[in-house]
């Protein structure tokens, strides 16, 4: 056969055919299209968009303005489905998804694909939630008004300076499937966020799972915990520093056993390096009312009434927080040490009229330091006064004088004072329903909410605010920025759900997979060592004689092969498109 017989075409696609591929399974794509149909003059489906929009967030994301850019490098059919073209895919179709997402609603579409998952067969019926907060910093104009409206808050960022939203996100616990999404205005408290999250949680998981919501302390106040109750749910949280509790908790604690060595031990993790101590934590525990408030049966469902609920506190100690009061302990003191020399300095400039009045000045400073023991002295001083009069005094006169009272103070460190603080600073206390200690010991209250950092790391916000993941933000409008959250979490299910199943499967079978780059073999790769195997893959489209091009099937790495073997997807997502599943509206 003559070589100009045969026509190539080839175009990277990387790791986005099996991405492709774990979305189908997960279902958005199917569920998006039952929700948004696609119309008849349409050249592609709102489905079809958000399909190109998460491809894209997971291979390093763009504008949306350049989409159609991007997708004329690779294979759009092939990632998308067939008749698909790239140019199809312009901003102003985009944006127009996006209004269409937000119009059946964010919260339809999330919980359509949960559900979906939910319904997997042998899926865990007990499990764990992390939910949290965090703030989105933008730049530029945005549209004054509209919900959720950017604008200025308390920044999570540190950018006091840039308007924001804020965004609060559930995370399946063993997966790290999100499983409830919101996106409110810049100037959202926490509390507001956690209730409204806990009420769609409370909405959408089965009634027959037994769920527990692991939160920071803004979940800890008598309404917030009052709707986890509510809602069928369990709480496992941290009590605030502001809590006038949380000192009395821990003073129990020690009065009940003054050595930490004999708290039961709850969790043991290795140091930084080798040559470092284990990091050990410790624990007491105990059991009692707690002030809530909860939906009234009676007054109707709106109207909260004050009552208290059984509730665990555990008290844990860490050796971390014990060594970092330490450390800090020497700048306390000359902190309060620069306090007091302070008034001492000033109070040697001022004249008190009384014993009592210098006393209670220097009970002011005194009152604010914690750590060192002071001794005040007040003595009398006779002053001599100006004369009334200009000129020399006679002889005989005497200088006028007056009886003023000064105030003088010493210090030294207060041990005892010192050891209570570094109790106090080398404690943390948690708070639980979970009042069974056989079905809930304190070891596993204490894993649980170790286990908090999902949401706060690669698997949640991290992820989602990573340069990559959401930088640039040009949309002006309030409507398409919650549908882009949207499709950004959808991006994170998929990312997460592929990095649980490989690591999963690989500690079923006892297996491990080569790191991309140190050709270490490991069994807990990321999605994103996970995907690098896939790099320089290319779909290679093949036409003998004039007709028809066809894919062939590329070479794979043996850990490519075995990656698509662990998450289940056939090889074939590399040659035959995904079936579309538009359909026309009723009566088009």
């Amino acid at each position: 056969m003559a070589t100009n017989d045969v026509r190539t075409q080839g175009s990277s696609v990387g790791h986005l055919p099996l991405i492709r591929a774990v979305m189908d399974q997960l279902g958005i794509v199917e569920v998006i299209d039952r929700l948004c149909p696609k119309h008849e003059q349409s050249r592609v489906s709102d489905a079809d968009c958000v399909a190109a929009m998460v491809l894209n967030i997971l291979s390093g994301r763009i504008a949306l303005y350049a989409m159609e850019e991007w997708l004329s490098s690779t294979d759009t059919e092939l990632l998308v489905g067939e008749g698909c073209a790239p140019e199809a895919f312009n901003d102003t179709r985009l944006a127009l998804a996006l209004d269409h997402l937000d119009g059946v609603g964010t919260d339809a579409v999330m919980g359509g694909v949960v559900e979906k998952y939910l319904a997997t067969e042998g899926r865990p019926t007990e499990y764990s939630t992390h939910t949290d907060t965090t703030s989105f910093s933008f730049y530029g104009a945005y549209v004054v008004g509209g919900d959720p409206e950017v604008t200025y808050g308390y920044s999570k960022d540190k950018r006091p300076d840039l308007k924001q939203l804020i965004f609060g996100l559930s995370l399946h616990g063993s997966v790290g499937i999100p499983l409830v999404s919101d996106v409110v205005s810049g100037n959202t408290s926490d509390h507001e966020v956690n209730r409204d999250v806990l009420k769609r949680l409370g909405e959408l998981l089965p009634d027959s799972d037994d769920v527990t919501v692991v939160a920071d302390c803004k979940a800890v106040d008598a309404t917030t915990l009052g709707r986890v109750l509510d809602e069928g749910l369990h709480i496992i949280s941290l009590v605030p520093d502001s809590f006038s509790a949380r000192r009395r908790f821990i003073e129990a604690a020690w009065e009940a056993c003054p050595d930490v060595s004999g708290w039961p031990e709850l969790a043991r993790a290795p140091g930084r390096l080798k040559a470092d101590p284990d990091k050990v934590y410790r624990g007491w525990s105990t059991t009692e009312p707690f002030a809530v408030r909860r939906r009234s049966s009676e007054a109707g469902d709106d109207t909260l009434v004050e009552t208290t609920a059984e509730m665990r506190l555990l008290v844990v100690h860490s050796v971390k927080l014990e060594e970092r009061f330490d450390r800090s302990l020497a700048g306390k003191l000359e902190r309060e040490k620069k306090r007091l020399d302070s008034f001492v300095k000033r109070a040697a400039k001022k004249d008190f009229a009384c014993e009592a009045d210098a006393r209670s000045a220097a009970a002011e400073v005194v009152g604010k330091v914690r750590l060192l023991h002071v001794d005040v002295e007040a003595w009398r001083e006779e002053v001599t006064l100006k004369r009334a009069r200009r000129g020399r005094p006679r002889q005989d006169e005497p200088a006028p004088t007056k009886t003023v009272w000064r105030v003088g103070l010493t210090s030294r460190p207060d041990d005892e004072a010192i050891q209570r603080a570094r109790q106090r600073n080398s404690c943390f206390v948690l708070i639980s329903d979970h009042t069974d200690e056989e079905a809930w010991p304190d070891q596993r209250i204490l894993g649980e909410y170790r286990h908090q950092y999902l949401v706060e790391n690669h698997t949640g916000f991290r992820w989602l605010k990573s340069e990559a993941a959401v930088s640039p933000m040009f949309l002006k409008t309030p409507r398409r920025i919650r549908a882009m959250g949207l499709v950004l979490v959808l991006a994170l299910m998929v990312r997460n759900y592929i990095q649980f199943t490989v690591r999963a499967e690989l500690r079923n079978r006892d297996e491990t997979l080569p790191h991309p780059f140190t050709k270490k073999e490991v069994n807990n790769l990321t999605t994103e060592m996970a995907m690098n195997h896939f790099m320089g893959v290319q779909s290679i489209k093949v036409s003998i004689e004039g007709g028809p091009f066809r894919r062939t099937a590329p070479q794979l790495s043996q850990p490519a092969q075995r990656i698509l073997e662990l998450l289940k997807v056939p090889r074939s997502c590399f040659t035959t498109p995904p079936r579309r599943l538009g359909r026309s509206p009723p009566g088009k």
